[in-house]
């Protein structure tokens, strides 16, 4: 499967729910990687649905740290211009399923040389 999008800001929670103990545990155990916290983000030329149904896709159960809830979601393995990665789709977002959030070890945007309005492809 090949995604195509453009580099997007966003609205810079992402570091902060990805540094969170209970994800960050998950990720490594169930993908394999400790992505650096925060995330890239892309605006897809069409819509993409991950959701439990896709063989591939890879549940991260939610938690309570610190007194709060956070919720859980559905992560798919990916690489982003060669490097290991995984799409991240909380279950409770108001993001429109144009738009894909990326995970990955390294900072993305720094690796590759990425700007805004960049375009990015996905592979899984």
């Amino acid at each position: 499967m090949r995604l195509r999008g453009k580099v997007a800001s966003g609205l810079g929670v992402g570091r902060y729910y990805i540094s969170r103990e209970g994800y960050r545990r998950q990720f490594s155990e169930r993908l394999g990687l400790d992505p650096i916290p925060g995330t890239l983000n892309l605006k897809l030329d069409r819509p993409f649905v991950l959701d439990d149904s896709d063989p591939d896709s890879i549940r991260i159960e939610g938690f309570i740290e610190e007194g709060r809830s956070f919720g859980a979601c559905i992560c798919r393995p990916v690489r982003i211009g060669g490097i290991r990665g995984a799409i991240v789709r909380p279950e409770r977002t108001s993001y429109s399923a144009t738009l894909l959030e990326l995970v990955a070890p390294v900072n993305l945007r720094e690796a590759l040389g990425l700007s805004d309005r960049d375009k990015v492809e996905v592979r899984t």
